[in-house]
């Protein structure tokens, strides 16, 4: 069940690794509409789930830090930078001016040969360190991501069918360990919220799900390798 949750966000977004040495395939585009699908999902429960958060579209399997990464708004013969977050992330600012239906997210990277991958949502909360995640952060990039894949229609679909898994929360069931986690290796989990704590090793079977409701909206969700902090992708 939890490595069919975790395929599903994967076909839905991608995982971030070096994509150089594929053979290239489409360039990397995806339609405005699309991605405005995601950023709507986000300012609707925004206020609730993360006040003062950001949201940022990762390019999928772009490392973060291969830095010579540009993003463009593409409408007709008219072309607008959008704002690189990261080095591999960039935003979608709403001050655009009039957006047309046809216009396309055009990034100068291309896809890796057959494949045709979302952006990987990022949602950060003002104030944390770059190696801890916020529990409510990540159930509100979840969220975003699947409504973005909902927006695919028939594709997405077919995946939740070919898992065996129509009507299901695929955001409540995921581990909290599948979704905006370290690049580098890590052997320890641990999840703070108030005074409770919970340390868990890479070993353990079961890890908390984004919908277990015993964790807040605050809950601190850290990675270690031998005591010592994994920072994560910015």
């Amino acid at each position: 069940m939890h490595t069919r949750l975790a395929l599903i966000l994967l076909l839905a977004a991608g995982s971030v690794h070096a994509a150089d040495s594929q053979p290239s395939g489409k360039p990397m585009a995806w339609p405005y509409r699309l991605l405005e699908t995601a950023q709507d999902a986000f300012e609707q429960r925004a206020p609730m789930q993360a006040p003062g958060a950001t949201l940022a579209f990762s390019l999928p399997k772009v490392p973060p830090e291969q830095g010579d990464n540009q993003v463009e708004l593409v409408q007709g013969d008219q072309r607008i930078a959008l704002p690189m977050v990261s080095g591999a992330s960039f935003a979608l600012p709403r001050d655009l001016g009039r957006v047309d239906g046809a216009a396309t997210v055009v990034a100068n990277r291309h896809f890796r040969k057959g494949e045709t991958l979302h952006p990987n949502i990022a949602v950060r909360s003002p104030g944390l360190p770059d190696n801890v995640r916020r529990m409510g952060d990540l159930r509100l990039a979840c969220a975003a991501q699947m409504e973005m894949a909902k927006a695919e229609g028939f594709k997405f679909r077919a995946v939740l069918a070919a898992a065996g898994m129509f009507g299901l929360g695929v955001c409540k069931e995921l581990e909290v360990t599948k979704i905006d986690v370290p690049q580098g290796a890590y052997d320890t989990v641990t999840i703070e919220d108030g005074a409770r704590r919970l340390v868990q090793g890479t070993v353990h079977a079961s890890v908390p799900r984004l919908g277990d409701g015993t964790w807040s909206d605050e809950a601190r969700i850290s990675y270690s390798l031998v005591g010592r902090s994994v920072p994560q992708a910015k």
